[in-house]
């Protein structure tokens, strides 16, 4: 792990992120010593700092990064998780940040997750999280560092559940816990619309993009969670799990069960051929 460029574990307390969680992170599949989808990564990043208005340094980040990466001896062959986190740096006590505030950059690997491989082929079973997704139109799309509402999901969780699936509090799906949400109903590619919650995850954007390309159009729309009822197949991803299909979608009192639909495959194709 590096902390502005130095190798340590510590960050002060006074950094805003662990007064406020005032920062962005970003989590990128790494293959060998390429972080999959930097530009996108980068792009986004960037976009959500400007929106923060947090100042910081991109050239000196891609320094400390490869740093971190050239540093793996005999373990290039395994894929592994690069996570950066980008604060407003160090400040006074209350809300406002000083004006001469400087960013901090944390940068730091984590082992790839077992299962990953047998969910993408055989599918996962997934809850309806109870715990509502917080309204805010001026932070919708960025990944901010106030994950309370996914830490509070998460626990809802149960051994056989790999993902969960959250509404806003007026009952319309947004995402996932970790993942962003596509689903097939009456022939039509369907995504929830990101305008008051919700995390704009990368490969969402890809996906798009893609079948935008293949002339397969998508409705990015409000969705009311009751239309996964008439739901033909459903698939989560995101930029370290890939594509995985939803088989089963836990109710309180009941169980909705889906095939792994042609969508969901082509949808694993082109995020097959990106990486």
């Amino acid at each position: 792990m590096l902390i502005n460029g130095l190798d340590q574990d510590f960050l002060p307390v006074s950094d805003r992120a662990v007064q406020y969680g005032d920062g962005l992170f970003e989590t990128i599949k790494v293959v060998g010593e390429t972080p999959q989808h930097w530009d996108r990564h980068v792009s986004r990043l960037k976009g959500s700092c400007e929106r923060l208005r947090i100042p910081f340094d991109l050239e000196l980040l891609e320094t400390e990064v490869n740093q971190l990466l050239s540093s793996r001896s005999g373990a290039c062959a395994s894929p592994v998780i690069l996570k950066i986190i980008i604060t407003r740096g160090s400040g006074g006590r209350g809300y406002a940040p000083a004006a001469n505030s400087v960013a901090s950059r944390i940068v730091q690997l984590h082992n790839f997750p077992d299962g990953y491989d047998s969910n993408a082929s055989q599918g996962i079973h997934v809850i309806q999280c109870r715990h509502p997704l917080s309204r805010n139109s001026a932070l919708a799309g960025i990944k901010h560092l106030n994950r309370l509402d996914q830490v509070l999901a998460s626990m809802e969780l149960t051994a056989a559940s790999a993902e969960g699936l959250m509404c806003d509090d007026s009952g319309h799906l947004i995402e996932g816990i970790k993942t962003n949400v596509f689903f097939v109903r009456d022939g039509r590619v369907i995504t929830p619309a990101l305008t008051e919650a919700g995390v704009a995850g990368v490969m969402r954007e890809l996906l798009l993009e893609q079948f935008a390309d293949r002339d397969i159009p998508v409705e990015v729309r409000q969705v009311c969670f009751d239309e996964l009822r008439d739901a033909s197949e459903i698939w989560v991803c995101n930029s370290v799990l890939g594509v995985w299909p939803v088989i089963s979608v836990a109710l309180e009192k009941e169980n909705l069960n889906f095939p792994i639909g042609p969508a969901t495959l082509q949808a694993q194709s082109i995020l097959r051929n990106s990486f």
